[in-house]
Formats: structure tokens, C-alpha cells, sequence
């Protein structure tokens, strides 16, 4: 085909074809831009471009394969073997026309996915279309025309010209651009993408580096105790962090980090602040907390949480304690009745532990307690059956010993882990794939509301 004519047209919406009848192009204008496609001079029509008003679409070569891909996140050029030879993401950092020279008189001029020229050369011309994403603020806003100010501060704009906007583009306001999606310039949000495409040899990403150890020094100092600032207790904040910190000197009234026992970073002895007179007068009121004066002593102990997944290790697992019965109290926050068991049972836990402190070797020693959640999983009541809480399981060397959801009271679950310790010494446990039957899982459960139903096996 000949070549093109040196004077470019305007673009042009419809079809063109090529002198043999073939189909060359189809061009259609819409609101953002023009939606473009060139074809092949063959009777099968092979599409060679094609990009849409968003600059999205590619250059084939004549074989079929990719030349060109572009996204609405980066482009790729490939070889005529189909291979990619460059993946870039956007926004481009260069500037570079990537020219792609596609038959005699198709041609595609690719800077980024903003600027994207298509070209067409043939016997009636040169017609050039902009196939990127029409960019925001090519022209300034129609409240920039303004020629002059009245009095009072009003504004004097050029009327006619803002009419002539209007008539060739339809609107007074600009349309929206690609700013809106991606900026060249990422704000705060996009700083850690930002910092993972730093290089590596610049001065900020060695300041990066360096405020990066910093913060990693600082996640391993141990603070000192609470304590109330500007009292007589504040002045023994510097001994008691030497005493739980074990050790690392420094001098009175004076900030420093030491290497503790334990292998982390302490902070020393900041000293004891100046007090003024109404400080002095408040801490002499202070009375210190003297253990042997207390008259009342918390006779609850919290039940330990255990998970689904530590099961296998705590409970059926070889590494599980042996001659030891392990109660898994099966709660649901949800449910009213287990508000009030669970009161009992840690008072249970507590008589037990303080049993086991008072006289070593005792059965009481030999019983641990769980708690776990009945809205964390399934497991335990598709495994049992049971389809009520609170429930108790009784495990003893990893074999069910004993189930009950009848526990009230503290004396109750008292009784009932002292007597599945008993039986599970005997080896009197439950057969292996034991389960509730139907209804079988709680002789209260008429008194029990419907709401403390899990749910219908």
C-alpha cells in the first residue's frame, strides 16, 4: 500500500476501508474517549490493535501473538515467540515513546496508558486517533474565564466562550481523568508500596533502615512497673525493676538500657521525682498493702482457656500429664445457665488449688481444669453428642471417664473430678466412640430455657 500522506486528518468515527474491501478500521466515539480497532488486510479480518476509551487493550503481531498488553495496573511487551521480554506497572516513571511499526500503514505510539496514538496511513490520508484515557484538567475549569470584578467582589466571566465550550463539548465542567484511580505521586497511603519500590543504594532507604532498627530496639524494652507517679511507691520503681529485671547498674536519676537475664533490653532506674508539699502530705496518708493484714482472699480461680486446636497436645496427645484427670468445662458466654456455673466451677478450681497447696500429693493435685468455648467449634459435640451446655468432660490419660451436664454447684463439680479420678485410676472409663443419647445429655434440661440449646444434631 502507499504511504501516507504527510498531513494528519481528524479522527475519524465509522468505518474505513482498504482498497480491496477489507475492513481496516472501526472507530466509535464515546463520552471519555474513542474505542478503536484495526484489522488485517485478509478476508479472515485478524485483529491487529484494539484499545478501548480507558487506554485497556494491545498490539498483535501478524503471527497472532501479544506484541503490546495494557491493563488498568502496568503493560508488557513480548517477542514474536510470544515471550515477555518487559512488565512494567503503572504509573511509568519514563517518558520514552515505545514505537511499534505493526504493518505499512498501522502504527501505535505508546508512551503510557494515558498517551496511546493509533495510526492509520492509507491512500485518502493519515488518521491519528488518541486511544489513551482522556486526561483531567487538559483545559482549565469554566470558572477560570473570568475578565474581570464588579463591584462587591462578583466575578465578570467570558460568557461567550464558556457557551462555546458548552456547544462543542456538551458541558461547562470537566470530565474526570485517571487521577481519580492511580496518581504518579502516591499519597499516604500508598507509602509502604512506595518503600518496597525504593532503591536500595538512596540515602532515605538507609534512614528507612536505620528508624526500622530503632523501632525493633525499642519493641524489646521492658518498661518498668506501674507505679504512682509523685508518691513515696514511685521511689522504689528503680528497685523493683532491678529485682524483676535481673540486674544492669546504672546511676541515680539517669535514662539507660542493659542487657537483662532474661535476654532483653530493661530500662534502669530513672530516679525518684521531686515532691512538692501536697505531694509529700498525700503520700505520708498512703498506707502500703501488707499481705498479712488482709482479712478477705479470693477464693475463685479462673479457669484456664484451651483452644480446639490444643486438644490433640494437652488432652489426647502423648505429651498430656499423666495420672492427672483433665475437666473440660464446655461454656457459652450466650448462655444464662453457664453465666452462673461458671462461678461455681471456678470456685471449685479455687478449693482445689488451695487443697493441693495445703497438702502435697493430695488428689486434689491431680485434677486440672479447662475452659473451653462452645462457640468456637463444633468438635467436642459432634464427637459426644451432646447438644447442651455447660457440659463437662472428664478426661483421664486421654480417655473419657466420665460426661455431665447436672453440675450446680461447687461441692457438685468437686465431687464429680475427685470421683472421675477414682474411676479412671480403676480404669473404669467410657467404651471408645461413647455418645449422649437422644434427650440423654441433661436430666435438668426441662427447666432449661430453649435459648441454651446449641443447636439439633
Amino acid at each position: 500500500m502507499a504511504s501516507a500522506q504527510p498531513n494528519a486528518m481528524e479522527p475519524t468515527e465509522g468505518i474505513i476501508n482498504y482498497p480491496s474491501g477489507n475492513t481496516a478500521v472501526v472507530a466509535c466515539k464515546q463520552a471519555a474517549g474513542y474505542v478503536v480497532t484495526f484489522m488485517s488486510d485478509s478476508k479472515n479480518s485478524q485483529i491487529l490493535v484494539s484499545f478501548d476509551s480507558k487506554g485497556v487493550g494491545g498490539v498483535n503481531y501478524l503471527n497472532g501473538r501479544p506484541w503490546l498488553v495494557v491493563t488498568e495496573s502496568g503493560y508488557s511487551l513480548s517477542d514474536k515467540k510470544g515471550n515477555v521480554v518487559e512488565r512494567i506497572k503503572f504509573p511509568r516513571t519514563s517518558q520514552e515513546v515505545i514505537s511499534l511499526e505493526v504493518t505499512e500503514c498501522i502504527a501505535v505510539r505508546f508512551t503510557n496508558r494515558q498517551n496511546i496514538l493509533a495510526v492509520f496511513a492509507g491512500p485518502e490520508g493519515r488518521h491519528e486517533w488518541q486511544c489513551g484515557e482522556a486526561l483531567r484538567r487538559t483545559e482549565a475549569p469554566y470558572t477560570s474565564k473570568v475578565v474581570g470584578t464588579k463591584e462587591g467582589g462578583r466575578l465578570e466571566l467570558d460568557v461567550a466562550a464558556i457557551r462555546q465550550r458548552q456547544q462543542a463539548v456538551g458541558s461547562v465542567y470537566v470530565p474526570p481523568g485517571p487521577h481519580r484511580t492511580e496518581s504518579e505521586r502516591p499519597g499516604i497511603g500508598s507509602l509502604k508500596k512506595a518503600l518496597r519500590n525504593m532503591d536500595p543504594a538512596s540515602d532515605l532507604s538507609a534512614t528507612v533502615s536505620q528508624l526500622r532498627n530503632l523501632d525493633t530496639r525499642l519493641g524489646y524494652i521492658d518498661t518498668l512497673p506501674r507505679v504512682l507517679y509523685g508518691t513515696a511507691r514511685s521511689a522504689s520503681a528503680g528497685s523493683l525493676a532491678r529485682g524483676t529485671a535481673g540486674g544492669g547498674g546504672g546511676s541515680l536519676g539517669t535514662t539507660s538500657l542493659v542487657m537483662g537475664s532474661s535476654g532483653r533490653l530493661v530500662l534502669d532506674d530513672y530516679g525518684s521525682p521531686e515532691l512538692s508539699k501536697t505531694q509529700r502530705r498525700f503520700a505520708s496518708s498512703l498506707r502500703g498493702v501488707d499481705a498479712d493484714k488482709v482479712r478477705h482472699k479470693a477464693r475463685r480461680v479462673k479457669l484456664p482457656w484451651l483452644r480446639l486446636r490444643e486438644l490433640d497436645t494437652a488432652v489426647f496427645g502423648p505429651t498430656a500429664p499423666g495420672d492427672t484427670l483433665q475437666v473440660l468445662c464446655v461454656l457459652a458466654d450466650w448462655n444464662p445457665v453457664c453465666a452462673k456455673v461458671e462461678s461455681q466451677l471456678e470456685a471449685a478450681n479455687g478449693a482445689l488449688a488451695e487443697e493441693a497447696a495445703a497438702r502435697s500429693g493430695s488428689e486434689a493435685a491431680r485434677v486440672k481444669m479447662w475452659k473451653v468455648d462452645a462457640s468456637e467449634g463444633n468438635l467436642l459435640q459432634d464427637r459426644y453428642g451432646f447438644r447442651t451446655v455447660p457440659m463437662l468432660l472428664m478426661f483421664y490419660e486421654g480417655r473419657l471417664v466420665a460426661a455431665t451436664n447436672n453440675i450446680r454447684t461447687e461441692a457438685q463439680a468437686r465431687d464429680a473430678a475427685l470421683g472421675a479420678l477414682v474411676r479412671g485410676r480403676r480404669k473404669e472409663v467410657l467404651p471408645e466412640g461413647w455418645r449422649f443419647g437422644t434427650g440423654a445429655d441433661n436430666s435438668l434440661l426441662d427447666y432449661i430455657r430453649p435459648n441454651t440449646v446449641l443447636r439439633e444434631l
